[in-house]
């Protein structure tokens, strides 16, 4: 938990950084561009208007050499009124510029203001003239104080045409400047992030090293341990197998002598008594023979002897004659391959399994008929047994008890596959493939 609250912190670190990092880029990215797009646009407009200041005088300049050059009269007022209305563009355009330039053009600015108002100012005595003073006067007028007006405005507008050049100059600076500082910054923001990243990779990479290792060590001590289980289960099983068999061999030989001898004492006896005594002979010999039955049986059911002597098929045909006979439900054993050449172990794996799904059979099936087919091919036995009864469900885990769960161990021991498939009311049918060669089963 202290690894992951670890993690997860770094990780959001990294992530805010990161965030923090591309608002902070983007914002100053865009103030820079919206800087130079003000400075860039500023600059157009004061050269628009400085461009436009002197056109205009020049124009108002042209107006009033053809009114002195005019010998009419009236004409007076209008050309007064188209000047005073290029008058009265010039000083908006003026006053427009006035926030457009920087502090150093501020007092070229205000000469210009001043030449262009003395400039208008000259010109509204002459709209008074008569035509006789035109003539005269009007070419002096225009060569001693119109033209020199305009041209001293027209240098101070290239004056302050020069100190707008010098501040978008400096402005440029300036915003290189800036652009340097903010390629700084972004630097140093990468490396940080950089060094982040890389802190909080090592960290992960070293606690998943830890966690994978701790994984891989849980995972071998798992595997030990189921293997030492199959190792004790294969033990029980062997010892159980071994136990069994004594205690058969120990009926059928001891026990089963001791009754059989017991049984021809008591009918050697009946011949030498009378008929009382020789029908009482005759119940205990009787009870000695049903003794002698249940001892069969019971070493038959441990272990029989004919596993051992004639092989697994007569032991499997018997094993079906015997449920047949206990449960009447029938039992149909076909048997195809020889299995003289069989291991014990396997002959004892397939008899059990068979052994415990009859038992099952018996005991939750209610079945009407059942099915056991053995096989011998491709160095491998397969076994099915197969009945119609009520069935269970295979997919519910629960389902699976000890009997079927010794089944499956059993198999595992020697490298087999056993398959379980059951629905209800559908019958049960058991697959078991145990290879003979040691190859697990397909």
């Amino acid at each position: 938990m202290r690894s992951l609250w670890l993690l997860t912190i770094s990780f959001v670190a990294l992530l805010s950084l990161i965030a923090i990092h591309g608002y902070t880029t983007m914002r100053r990215a865009r103030a820079i561009h919206d800087e130079m797009v003000a400075v860039h646009a500023s600059y157009l407009r004061s050269d628009s208007f400085l461009r436009a200041v002197p056109d205009n005088m020049y124009l108002a300049g042209l107006m009033m050499r053809d009114y002195l050059l005019d010998g009419s009269p009236t004409s007076g007022s209008q050309h007064q009124q188209q000047v005073r209305a290029i008058r009265s563009s010039v000083e908006e355009q003026l006053s427009k510029l006035e926030p457009e330039v920087g502090e150093q053009a501020t007092p070229a600015l205000k000469r210009l203001r001043s030449e262009v108002k003395a400039y208008w100012d000259s010109m509204e005595p002459i709209f008074q003239w008569t035509p006789e003073q035109r003539r005269q006067l009007g070419s002096q007028f225009l060569l001693h104080d119109v033209l020199p007006r305009w041209n001293a405005v027209v240098s101070l507008a290239k004056e302050i045409t020069s100190l707008n050049e010098a501040d978008l100059r400096q402005d440029q600076r300036r915003l290189e400047a800036s652009q340097e500082t903010f390629q700084r910054f972004l630097s140093q923001m990468l490396a940080l992030v950089l060094i982040v990243g890389f802190l909080v990779a090592i960290l992960a990479i070293h606690r998943f090293t830890i966690l994978e290792r701790r994984s891989e060590q849980h995972q071998r001590e798992v595997e030990r341990a189921q293997n030492e289980l199959r190792r004790l289960s294969r033990h029980i099983i062997q010892a159980q197998e071994d136990e069994r068999k004594y205690i058969s061999r120990e009926l059928h030989d001891s026990v089963g002598q001791t009754l059989t001898a017991i049984g021809l004492e008591l009918a050697s006896l009946a011949v030498l008594q009378g008929s009382s005594f020789q029908a009482r002979v005759q119940e205990v010999k009787g009870l000695s023979e049903d003794m002698l039955r249940s001892v069969r049986d019971l070493a038959m059911g441990l272990r029989p002897s004919m596993l051992d002597d004639v092989g697994l098929a007569p032991a499997l045909e018997w094993q079906g004659r015997q449920f047949s006979r206990r449960l009447g439900i029938p039992v149909t054993v076909d048997i195809q391959g020889v299995f003289d050449s069989l291991p014990d172990s396997h002959r004892t794996c397939i008899f059990r399994i068979v052994q415990e799904a009859l038992t099952n059979c018996a005991k939750h099936a209610r079945a009407k008929h059942i099915r056991i087919m053995v096989s011998h091919a491709n160095e491998a036995v397969h076994a099915i047994i197969q009945d119609d009864g009520v069935g269970f469900d295979g997919h519910n885990d629960s389902a699976s008890g000890i009997g079927l769960l010794g089944m499956k161990e059993r198999a595992q021991e020697l490298k087999g596959k056993l398959s379980i498939t059951s629905d209800r009311q559908h019958g049960t049918k058991i697959e078991l493939e145990v290879p003979i060669s040691g190859k697990a089963g397909v």
